[in-house]
């Protein structure tokens, strides 16, 4: 296939496809794995809290790991990078599968995390690539869209693993997923032609990041795509416990619960994409952010109120459901300037967005409190951060215009 073809209407679908599955690797590897979280803890004598330390070490592994391979990929192209990353996913998934005890288990993450980050990096640079402004958003929903599948239906799967082996098998599931996705990649073009490739050293590179994070848009829109991190994270570190500890679901329960709940995300990806054939990025982020804070007021004072599943689930649907807007949106205006650099740019936003996640699923396993309170409070906190990052990027780019508008002589 010739890179030409991947920007034509019949080739979408394949494209898309491709880039979800890698997209994926985040989801696959923390909601396929979340119905084993007791026993998990079952095994090691611990408590499901300190099973987030797993969940911790994954997510600071992908913010790591995305620094490495999105200066590899402007370097090297996108294809052998991802090809590399993903191997060190696989290894890292048979090391979980044959984890000892906890700590290795959070050793082995971190590690399965490290090379999972490449395809995470690379699919926004390859759309980076192809698109520019509306059409790479939408592209970026699209992905999305199908990417959504995997928080729907892993959960689920996870659970039935459990119902016929050990959590360990979780991980060899994870491991030959891998392997999959490498054979499908292979199918795509390199989308970086070697004229446009980097040929910085080390210095160079620690330079280029230093670049972007001195853009002010660039600052904004990826504060704004952490607070969608926050948001997300907060849900999967804590729904486990809510769900199958303060409300008594079983594993398979939960699977169907969280599933439902991650359609809100597929139909929220859906609704941005319809949403942005009228509106420019901007301004459907603004909508998004405003929705989603109502919704976490809404969920907060319900959950208070009643603290019953049939009336959570379907607020934390709605609250959840604003997130793939707000994080395609933003991670779109971020890396929007960044033509020449786009993995790099990916790379940062994927390590701020990596560092908050693996920083909330750390909070909430220390902050005291019942799962339930403790996730609609902190969720309540999120939104309303959400909020004062929009409102101070905007007022920063009015200032920005009036500045750039010439005064009239007298």
């Amino acid at each position: 296939m010739q890179l030409s073809d991947l920007t034509k209407s019949k080739h979408r679908w394949m494209l898309w496809g491709t880039l979800a599955s890698l997209s994926a690797f985040p989801a696959m590897a923390t909601d396929l794995y979340l119905p084993g979280f007791p026993a998990v803890a079952q095994q090691f004598a611990v408590t499901t809290y300190d099973v987030q330390l797993t969940l911790s070490s994954f997510f600071y592994g992908m913010a790591i790991g995305q620094l490495v391979w999105g200066a590899a990929s402007d370097r090297l192209g996108r294809k052998l990078p991802t090809i590399l990353g993903i191997s060190l996913f696989v290894l890292g998934s048979i090391a979980c599968a044959l984890a000892p005890n906890l700590w290795f288990l959070v050793i082995a993450r971190f590690i399965q995390a490290l090379g999972g980050a490449a395809a995470m990096t690379i699919v926004r640079a390859i759309v980076r690539d192809l698109f520019t402004g509306e059409e790479m958003a939408r592209t970026m929903s699209a992905v999305m869209s199908i990417f959504m599948i995997a928080p729907i239906l892993a959960p689920s799967i996870g659970a039935l693993i459990l119902q016929f082996g050990q959590w360990n098998w979780i991980f060899i599931v994870l491991a030959v997923f891998g392997v999959g996705a490498i054979i499908n990649f292979t199918r795509l073009p390199e989308t970086l032609p070697v004229e446009q490739r980097q040929r910085y050293d080390i210095g160079q590179v620690m330079t280029a990041y230093g670049e972007i994070l001195k853009t002010s848009e660039f600052r904004y829109a990826v504060i704004q795509a952490a607070s969608a991190s926050l948001m997300l994270f907060t849900y999967v570190s804590l729904i486990p416990s809510v769900l199958m500890v303060e409300f008594g679901a079983t594993p398979a329960q939960f699977g169907i619960f969280f599933g439902i709940n991650s359609l809100s995300l597929v139909a929220g990806s859906q609704i941005n994409r319809r949403i942005l054939k009228k509106l420019k990025v901007n301004v459907a982020l603004r909508n998004m952010v405003s929705f989603q804070a109502v919704m976490a007021i809404a969920l907060f004072a319900l959950a208070h109120v009643y603290p019953v599943i049939w009336v959570v689930l379907p607020m934390l649907m709605l609250t959840i459901g604003a997130n793939p807007s707000i994080a395609g949106n933003s991670a779109t205006l971020a890396m929007a300037p960044f033509a020449k650099s786009a993995a790099q740019a990916s790379a940062m936003v994927g390590l701020i967005q990596g560092i908050s996640s693996a920083s909330v699923a750390a909070i909430a396993a220390v902050v005291p409190g019942e799962p339930l309170a403790k996730m609609t409070t902190m969720m309540l906190i999120i939104a309303g951060l959400s909020s004062a990052i929009l409102i101070m990027r905007e007022r920063k780019l009015k200032r920005t215009v009036r500045a750039a508008i010439p005064t009239l002589p007298a």
